[in-house]
């Protein structure tokens, strides 16, 4: 039995910590969309302030390009511009640190149709 409630409580405490690293809540564009426009920047939205450490984009069969103006502080919504975007499928790779000190990467895919 208390090897069940020690599970019990380890599960939860794992649980939390998780929870606590910065998450992706929201990004325009949107993971997955297909826009008929060009998107002229880039917003990211986290559930906790984050630094936001790296910054790219690449268009399939194309060079990564870096893209630049990090915001210098922590913050929960961060815009970033982007450069002039031709049709093609798209990916944005970014990287975070949270509060609590721990990284978090991700990707966001796009399409953008002629």
């Amino acid at each position: 039995m208390r090897l069940v409630r020690l599970a019990g409580w380890l599960s939860i405490a794992a649980s939390a910590c998780i929870q606590a690293h910065a998450q992706l809540q929201r990004a325009t564009p949107a993971d997955g969309s297909v826009l008929s426009r060009a998107p002229t920047e880039l917003v990211l939205s986290f559930s906790e302030a984050a630094q936001l450490t790296a910054l790219s984009i690449e268009k399939e069969g194309g060079a990564k390009q870096k893209l630049g103006s990090l915001p210098q502080k922590p913050q929960t919504t961060i815009s970033v511009a982007l450069p002039q975007l031709a049709a093609g499928r798209y990916v944005v790779s970014w990287r975070a640190v949270g509060a609590d000190g721990h990284v978090v990467p991700g990707q966001i895919h796009f399409t953008l149709s002629p």
